[in-house]
């Protein structure tokens, strides 16, 4: 699979290697293609990339470092370093412009903690004489934060920038797809829900050959050999350890639209006081769950109205078709379980088309309104999209499916109901309507209401 986008990124690397000596952190969530955008810049240029396998010791680490350092740079065979200390000795004062990379670099947290305040040392005393770029990356944000942002770390202030890594835009990913041979404008926006802007899923579509959602599943998901049959499992046992179950129990219990904290807690089976550390593990760690307010109490921190999401397409799948149904899975009813998903498919991926489509407006609509966001209240009032500005509101629903006339005219009219619940807001009130295709679009817009469909938003010709 090509290399796809990351224009900016690519080019703060090469500004930042040119301007040596450097220091550069990448971070951003699983999958998102860190390791990818770091192979890209170095290929063709005299780089050491250092992988942190938290399942090997100190000691091990610092061998494989110098037999690969040895080798890389075809060094005498009597070249040595044993410790992190010799190691960062031998880099800082190489003679020559050297990118070094880290990738993984929190695991040396749980590893040996003192690593990290030894690159500290050497950072602050030898860099200015050094000709390094060096580079650090790792999936667990907050652990990144934890590093380099916050007062008192070993770290803070050190690196010139730090870069987190974004998911692909959802036009950029319907793009890959028909690069990929995938040439149903539907099940492009398909595949787009069910991956999201997971770059390297991506790639799993060209290497077996998936050009629809029922190719997807049989081949990446649904039979014994499938290579994301243990996606989900892997990632949390990896992070949480013995723990796992209770954080899956938890994305399980979002996947299913709980949002509370007590509908989550009661629905995963966790103590209520405990349940705000493992959110925070889930938000920050691995940064597939956010929490959020309603757009009218936005710049509160935090709120009796807020509620937690699960923003991991694939992981949102995960939870509710293979998780829930363990047993369907490990017995090897696949077709049963890919019927499953095929007859919910449309309400259940209506949740990603939602997500997708606001974000899109957000990008629209940015310069006409000061907040834009969903809205909802106690009572289980919810609406979409709001926008709020100083000359007025625009409220809008999101519909994935293909609306008649009538059905259009009736969620206008339900939505004209909710607004007046909203509080908070003044002017003028204007109600829009989203869905994969409206009939009488142009009639609705004449009468004053804004409409899209997926042809306006790009998301199918």
């Amino acid at each position: 699979m090509q290399f796809y986008d990351r224009v900016q990124e690519l080019a703060l690397m090469d500004h930042l290697e040119k301007t040596a000596p450097s220091f550069l952190v990448v971070t951003g969530r699983r999958r998102v293609g860190k390791t990818e955008l770091i192979k890209q810049f170095i290929r063709g240029r005299t780089a050491l990339y250092y992988f942190v396998d938290s399942n090997k010791s100190l000691d091990v680490l610092m061998e494989e470092f110098c037999t690969y350092t040895v080798e890389m740079l075809e060094l005498p065979a009597y070249v040595r370093f044993d410790t992190p200390k010799t190691l960062f000795s031998f880099l800082f004062s190489f003679d020559r412009p050297l990118i070094v990379v880290f990738d993984e670099f929190q695991r040396f947290e749980k590893i040996d903690p003192s690593v990290i305040t030894e690159l500290q040392r050497f950072w602050d005393l030898y860099s200015r004489e050094s000709n390094l770029f060096l580079v650090i990356s790792g999936s667990s944000v907050g652990m990144i934060r934890k590093i380099f942002l916050e007062g008192g770390a070993p770290l803070f202030k050190r690196a010139d920038t730090i870069v987190t890594l974004q998911p692909f835009h959802v036009r950029d990913t319907l793009a890959i797809l028909a690069d990929l041979g995938v040439g149903d404008p539907h099940d492009r926006l398909d595949l787009a829900l069910l991956f999201g802007g997971t770059i390297s899923y991506y790639a799993y579509l060209e290497k077996f050959g998936c050009r629809n959602l029922r190719e997807a599943l049989d081949r990446l998901v649904f039979n014994d050999l499938a290579p994301l049959r243990r996606e989900m499992s892997d990632v949390l046992v990896e992070e949480f350890g013995r723990e796992y179950a209770t954080y899956y129990e938890i994305l399980a219990a979002l996947a299913e639209g709980r949002s509370t904290p007590k509908e989550i807690a009661d629905s995963a089976h966790v103590a209520a006081n405990s349940l705000p550390a493992y959110l925070a593990d889930l938000i920050d760690l691995l940064g597939i769950v956010e929490y959020r307010v309603p757009v009218t109490e936005a710049g509160r921190s935090r709120s009796k109205m807020g509620r937690y999401f699960l923003k991991d397409n694939f992981f949102r799948f995960y939870s509710r078709f293979v998780y829930r149904n363990t047993s369907l899975y490990a017995s090897g009813h696949y077709d049963r379980l890919c019927a499953k998903v095929l007859s919910e498919w449309p309400a259940f991926a209506g949740h990603a088309f939602e997500e997708a489509v606001r974000n899109l407006l957000s990008e629209e609509l940015g310069t006409e309104y000061e907040r834009i966001g969903s809205w909802w209240n106690r009572r289980g009032d919810e609406i979409d999209l709001l926008a709020v500005g100083a000359g007025g509101t625009l409220a809008v629903e999101i519909k994935n499916r293909d609306l008649a006339k009538r059905d259009a005219r009736g969620i206008l009219n339900a939505l004209h109901e909710k607004v007046p619940l909203v509080r908070g807001i003044a002017g003028p009130v204007t109600l829009g309507l989203a869905a994969r295709r409206v009939d009488g679009k142009e009639a609705l817009r004449q009468e004053g209401y804004r409409v899209w469909d997926c042809t306006d938003l790009g998301l199918l010709p």
